[in-house]
């Protein structure tokens, strides 16, 4: 793993007195460290070297010409005992002391332990990687590491993992605020963090220090830039210890493990990108839930924004008319999503015996109406049946999108020929299917209107041409050819027999959907 001197004199703190580290928080450079004796002055680039005071005032000289040579490296050294002058003055010399009493072997057990227990933590997140695991599991494996309340977010301020490194020392009442699956409370989004560096924009993976005003403190954040309009940034909060310049390169593993997980695909399972992303849709549209890793993959595979574009869900079926026998058999569902996917640039894919389409329409470079009207004449092509959501934001849409889509494709078997069926413009008739499917319009309609409907057909008619005319009775009795004043007394018995408030807003709604009812489906009919 590579770290620097910054973590080094925190992971060995309890044995370092003094330090002099003048490198860059965000330069990692050390790696796992080459440890010489007493007598060995040989120098590596940036490698940590332990020495006594006494050792490096012996090899001054060629210390300095190190030094002088190399102005871009830096010399990292743990030192027993006081360092000379030369060392603390030098600009490209990182170094920390110990009490001169340390014995040199008690140091350096102790700096192969901080390596080491670095090291097996980068390994565990690179094992999470390997084996598929999520944004919550790479935290969960960091809490020790960093014993601080450890945060991810996307860029909508949602958070996608959250942890708490709990202790007895310090509880914070403030953490159970956040929330996985929900916003971060508004005092803790972006705009409420005023930057130490005179408004930085957090857009390097190098973490950044900012005071967070709902917390009164110094919170460390890296942004982890997945794609050129999706990053995910995370967020180190003091809870057991403050943060500082030690957890910058602890931040940097952690947010290169980020990057790794939800930025490639496991070469060694053979995945396919797209196919992966097919797979990730079609969870989606089934209502499952799928790993927050998953989709964001599949999101930057794509190309798309998960929460900032807005998608249409396609249902596509062959019409029933069809007399192929063959192709009821052996369907050519592949070359037909092949073809929806040229010529739409969508992504679509078999599921229960229809293709479901999953259409960008921001990305797409016609309209919505064009868009539809050119899905509608490859479909006639094609002898198709189309059902088309409504326009939604987000990749979470995407399951009601499914069963907008589905819903009016089967309002499309009933049209010969409909090619394109929108919700949209079913949404009444198909909310009324809904409705017949749990009862019939006789059990859901006013029972003095179905009463009226069987025994008194012509009151019924008044009170329906009533009602449609938006309670106006001159264009009423116009409608039915009737006077005005023998319309307005049939329409009193009509109101007296159904004993309900017409001027009450909800009792003509509910009347208005019943007559609906009634007149698609009759009366006695559960079909």
């Amino acid at each position: 793993m590579k770290t620097n001197l910054h973590t080094i004199e925190h992971e060995l703190d309890g044995i370092v007195v003094g330090s002099s580290v003048r490198s860059s928080c965000n330069d990692a450079k050390l790696e796992y460290p080459v440890l010489f004796n007493a007598g060995d002055h040989r120098y590596y680039d940036n490698n940590l070297y332990v020495a006594a005071s006494q050792n490096l005032e012996d090899a001054r000289e060629r210390i300095k010409g190190y030094l002088s040579r190399n102005p871009s490296l830096t010399f990292s050294c743990v030192c027993l005992g006081a360092p000379p002058a030369f060392c603390v003055e030098a600009r490209n010399c990182d170094i920390v002391w110990t009490d001169e009493d340390k014995s040199i072997v008690e140091v350096f057990n102790a700096t192969q332990r901080a390596f080491q227990r670095l090291s097996a933590w980068e390994r565990e997140l690179d094992e999470i990687i390997e084996c598929g695991g999520s944004l919550p599991d790479l935290v969960n494996a960091s809490l020790a590491v960093f014993k601080n309340d450890l945060c991810i977010t996307d860029p909508f301020s949602r958070v996608l993992a959250h942890r708490v490194y709990r202790s007895k020392r310090f509880a914070r009442e403030q953490t159970d605020l956040i929330q996985e699956g929900a916003y971060l409370p508004k005092s803790m989004v972006l705009d409420g963090v005023e930057d130490e560096r005179n408004g930085e924009d957090f857009t390097s993976l190098h973490p950044t220090f900012a005071t967070m005003s709902a917390f009164r403190c110094t919170v460390l954040r890296s942004i982890v830039n997945i794609s050129d309009d999706y990053a995910l940034i995370l967020s180190v909060h003091p809870n057991y210890q403050p943060v500082g310049e030690k957890d910058c390169s602890l931040a940097l593993v952690l947010a290169k493990a980020m990057k790794r997980l939800v930025s490639t695909f496991g070469a060694a399972k053979g995945d396919d990108p797209r196919s992966r992303a097919h797979d990730v849709l079609r969870e989606l549209v089934q209502g499952k839930s799928a790993p927050e890793a998953d989709a964001v993959q599949c999101a930057v595979t794509l190309g798309w924004s998960r929460n900032a574009e807005e998608y249409l869900c396609l249902c596509v079926d062959f019409a029933p008319a069809m007399n192929l026998r063959d192709c009821r058999v052996m369907r050519p569902s592949a070359a037909l999503c092949n073809q929806l996917e040229e010529q739409f640039d969508c992504l679509a894919f078999d599921l229960n015996g229809s293709i479901v389409a999953v259409v960008n329409l921001t990305r797409s470079q016609e309209r919505e109406n064009e868009l539809l009207a050119a899905i509608k004449a490859f479909a006639q092509s094609r002898r198709l049946i189309v059902g088309s959501s409504a326009p939604y934001v987000g990749l979470d849409s995407i399951p009601d999108s499914y069963r907008q889509a589905r819903a009016a494709l089967h309002a499309g078997f009933a049209e010969e020929g409909a090619g394109l069926v929108r919700f949209g413009e079913r949404a009444l008739d198909i909310g009324l299917g809904f409705i017949v499917k749990e009862m019939g319009p006789e059990r859901f309609s006013p029972r003095p209107l179905v009463e009226m409907a069987r025994q008194s057909q012509d009151l019924y008619r008044i009170l329906e041409a009533y009602l449609k005319a938006n309670c106006n009775s001159n264009a009423a009795s116009k409608q039915l050819n009737l006077q005005r004043n023998s319309f307005v007394y049939r329409l009193e018995k009509a109101k007296q027999l159904l004993g309900m408030d017409l001027d009450d807003p909800d009792a003509r709604l509910l009347l208005l959907l019943s007559l609906k009812l009634v007149e698609r489906y009759g009366l006695d009919n559960r079909a």
